[in-house]
């Protein structure tokens, strides 16, 4: 049987809009309701596959509802500006897949949607599905008519037929409009029967089939006496009868709207130019979408046959002997330049399979499995470029005990500098943002159906030709020394601390697990106690249902989610004092989450081949330009808990060596003075005074040694508090002062130190200008949310605009100090033969692994050249200690 999909647009885009977070392009566009719309289409697409999609919407103006009742859908609130913007935007991205638009003056899009039905719902081939955001046209359903609708947010969905509808609410569809009669619908201000409520209503038509026959046993008094109705609904029935049948009226979907012209051929799905789809993607910034597309008819591009554009440029050739590499290494020569990825089978660097290598040069595409010219990697002045070359370096340094010595130039890393607010650096959303292109198979790897050398060279052969571009963009936003001068040489640092990864102390992990799977089971038994019944405390749907429902602990301030009363943190961290049990489900959660995270995962990332845990460090992915790091996260180990300083202490060093830590001291404050060029607070650090205890003396007009630990907690939350927009209520909410002192303290603050304020009250106002921030060394993020309407979206990108250049300059300082140390460290010849490891990167600080009696040494040569790296308005303090494990260091 064929399938007709029927979208309502309209409740598409209002779902989309409120259900997903703000999104805008560069320009400043709104676009998370388009993206929402964009995406729904492309998942009922590949879900329901039809053979025919249409889409209605509604017009502008009162529909006949209206005139039937003047205040229909009156108590609705007045949409934001940003979602009616979008609108239009929908209508072309509907028009670019070349979906009909079904609308019509007078009437509304579930009027025009049951008409389309009625009018072919006679076919017996053919399933009609109804793609919606609400429960409106349900009365619809038939046999061969079906409602696909959302039940939370853009991903809980249900199909609605006879049977599902029957069994959900024991209604048939004709039923729903009589429920509705009675119930009334709040958010189209249709008035039902005043009292009756959804319980009521239900029973109501259960128990009489319909309206007309609940009515006609009201007016029937004998029938009255003899059926159990209670006298307070009778009398709300009586005295609602006139709303019951204009509701009824209301509800109805009106199926024989006039001028519907419906032809089921001009609906055919796939009859769209994919080339134009692409471009309009590429215009909204929807990259990631671009890889669910369905094929289209026009500009279809077959795999097995590849047909790019220009295709006579393309040249590809297999080596299958050491001749013909020699002609590469001329080409290599005579060019300065070429693109290369290693062909790798597996996620194991040591463990994986290296097939060869991929190698672009002048304009030519090889793939050699070997033959290959170590030579080719050793030249300095010759350009290797590629899509994340830190995995290519790594391969090369552990299968071909290659060292890479090329300058280098990595596309992703050159995306991500360009757009760092972006997640879209893969090689495909390189390559359609800079070329056009699409990529069918991105990943150049072996696969089920074997190795396809030819298309991962043409892919290879797209990303080289995406160079120039981005070389020339990175110029001209001064962007271009970001990349060669400190992510460059970072990223041969960082493939070499994958590499070298970690040690860990596999008994005292063993013994750290079971302790905490004690304390757990402690913890649990005392939630139990407290709440009187046993639960599952790691599911937020029980745990409300316990602390609001049987426990009643007030709910004054909680935030409401999506099925009811928020459990997250920070909610919880406002009923802090209402009952024990809520510091004990805090507490469970902190031991949980790093039990599955770390205690019970850091044994099972050992590696088989070098008995060290290898994270991964990712570079392009924070919009600051901070690291991240993944699989595991080893950043992201607590320091202020206790058991998070044990979970460090398993990570240790090997005999004979020790673990060196350099952590720069209070660094983003350092950069707030630096930047801001405030005098006093340039004074105390030039003072080498505690900064949050002379800020708090300041504030409060008493001597350093009267500062009490409530006075020094204020000032330490208002000195970082500023760099994130804090306001006095979340001071208030963070000390013991009310949000009167709190507002206080801030107003006393900016007082005091003035310099700051005007710094972030101009640098809010540049970026207004100019639509983005920059840090100390032109990191720039681009912030077009700063002039939109919505109060919300401009705040957060308000506080983005103060915390990038603070957070983003400490992010690159950090790199910095990594590339001064290697150099350093490499220019020591007492230092050779890996007695020294760059091992680890968490935030500002640095740790190393090295040979017990030179550690003293390396700790004089880490801290000069961390302090030195760039020169503030204020000095730079770097702490080293050192230790035999990072839990415990001195």
């Amino acid at each position: 049987m064929k399938r007709l999909i029927i979208i309502d647009g309209n409740a598409i885009i209002h779902r989309a809009y409120h259900a997903l977070p703000p999104m805008t392009t560069k320009t400043g566009q709104p676009v998370n309701a388009v993206y929402g719309f964009a995406s729904m289409l492309l998942k009922v697409w590949q879900d329901l596959k039809p053979e025919y999609i249409a889409v209605t919407f509604d017009m502008a103006g009162p529909t006949f509802r209206h005139k039937q009742f003047e205040k229909y859908k009156a108590t609705r609130v007045k949409a934001d500006q940003e979602l009616y913007d979008q609108i239009p935007l929908v209508h072309n991205l509907v028009s670019a897949f070349n979906i009909p638009i079904y609308e019509k003056q007078g009437y509304e899009a579930d009027d025009v949607i049951g008409t389309i039905a009625k009018k072919i719902k006679k076919n017996k081939d053919l399933e009609i599905m109804i793609v919606t955001g609400d429960k409106d046209t349900l009365q619809l359903i038939d046999k061969n008519v079906k409602v696909f609708t959302l039940r939370k947010g853009m991903s809980d969905t249900v199909i609605y037929d006879l049977a599902e509808l029957k069994k959900i609410f024991n209604f048939t569809p004709e039923q729903t409009i009589d429920f509705k009669a009675l119930r009334g619908d709040a958010s189209d201000n249709i008035p039902g029967v005043v009292g009756v409520g959804e319980k009521t209503a239900t029973e109501l038509i259960e128990k009489f089939g319909n309206l007309e026959n609940i009515y006609k046993t009201v007016k029937n008094k004998q029938k009255v006496e003899n059926i159990d109705i209670k006298p307070s609904i009778l009398k709300k029935l009586i005295e609602g009868e006139e709303n019951a049948k204009m509701s009824y009226e209301l509800a109805t979907i009106d199926q024989n709207v006039p001028g519907v012209d419906f032809e089921l051929e001009n609906c055919l799905a796939k009859d769209f130019d994919r080339e134009k789809v692409i471009k309009l993607f590429q215009d909204l910034e929807f990259v990631s979408l671009v890889k669910r597309l369905p094929g289209g008819e026009k500009n279809k591009s077959d795999k097995k046959n590849i047909k790019p554009a220009n295709i006579e440029k393309f040249d590809f050739l297999e080596i299958n002997n050491k001749n013909e590499a020699e002609k590469i290494t001329k080409l290599i020569q005579e060019s300065g330049e070429f693109a290369c990825q290693a062909v790798f089978e597996g996620d194991d660097v040591f463990a994986g399979i290296f097939s060869g290598l991929l190698i672009v040069v002048g304009g030519k595409s090889f793939y050699l499995k070997k033959f290959f010219d170590k030579k080719w990697f050793q030249d300095e002045k010759i350009e290797m470029v590629g899509h994340n070359l830190k995995k290519t370096l790594k391969i090369l340094s552990v299968h071909e005990k290659i060292e890479v010595k090329n300058s280098l130039f990595d596309l992703m890393l050159a995306s991500y500098i360009l757009n760092p607010g972006s997640r879209a650096h893969d090689a495909s959303s390189v390559v359609l943002k800079c070329l056009g292109k699409e990529l069918k198979n991105t990943s150049g790897q072996n696969s089920l159906f074997g190795f396809d050398a030819k298309t991962a060279a043409y892919e290879l052969f797209l990303l080289a030709a995406t160079k120039n571009k981005l070389k020339i963009e990175l110029e001209n936003v001064n962007n271009y020394d970001l990349l060669k001068k400190i992510e460059i040489p970072l990223l041969k640092i960082l493939a070499g601390m994958e590499l070298s990864g970690v040690a860990v102390d596999l008994k005292m992990l063993k013994e750290l697990s079971v302790g905490l799977a004690e304390k757990i089971k402690k913890i649990s038994k005392t939630i139990y106690d407290m709440a009187g019944m046993e639960f599952n405390i790691s599911s937020p749907n029980q745990l409300r249902e316990v602390l609001f429902e049987e426990m009643e602990i007030p709910v004054f301030g909680i935030k409401k989610g999506k099925t009811g009363l928020s459990t997250a943190a920070a909610e919880l961290e406002k009923m802090r004092g209402l009952h024990p049990i809520i510091e004990e489900i805090e507490n469970y959660r902190e031991l949980t989450k790093l039990q599955n995270t770390y205690v019970d995962v850091l044994p099972t990332l050992i590696n088989k081949k070098t008995g060290r845990v290898h994270t991964t460090y990712n570079q392009a992915i924070t919009a600051t330009g901070r690291l991240s790091s993944s699989e595991p996260n080893l950043q992201n180990i607590p320091i202020r808990t206790e058991l998070g300083r044990e979970i460090r202490k398993t990570i240790v060093a090997e005999p004979g060596n020790v673990l060196l830590s350099a952590d720069y001291s209070q660094i983003e404050l350092r950069i707030v003075a630096s930047l801001s060029d405030d005098k006093k607070m340039i004074e105390i650090f030039n003072h080498g005074e505690d900064i949050h205890r002379a800020t708090a003396a300041i504030i409060n007009g008493v001597s350093l040694d009267k500062v009490t630990k409530e006075m020094r907690r204020a000032a330490k939350e208002v000195n970082f508090g500023v760099l994130y927009g804090m306001g006095a209520y979340g001071l208030s909410w963070r000390t013991d002062l009310t949000a009167g002192a709190a507002k206080q303290f801030i107003d006393k603050y900016f007082e005091k130190f003035s310099g700051i304020k005007k710094y972030l009250e101009e640098t809010i106002s540049s970026a207004k200008q100019i639509g983005y921030c920059e840090t100390l060394f032109g990191r720039r993020r681009y912030i077009p949310e700063l002039n939109v309407a919505n109060y919300q979206l401009r705040s957060a990108a308000e506080r983005m605009a103060v915390n990038h250049p603070v957070q983003g300059t400490a992010a690159d300082l950090i790199k910095m100090a990594m590339i001064s140390v290697d150099n350093k460290i490499k220019s020591q010849s007492l230092f050779n033969d890996g007695q020294v490891k760059m091992i680890l990167q968490a935030h500002d600080e640095l740790v190393f692994e090295v040979k017990k009696d030179l550690a003293e040494k390396l700790g004089k040569i880490v801290k000069e050249e961390m302090e030195t790296v760039v020169t503030l308005r204020v000095p730079i303090e770097v702490d080293i200690n050192i230790g035999n494990n990072w839990g415990e260091m001195k």
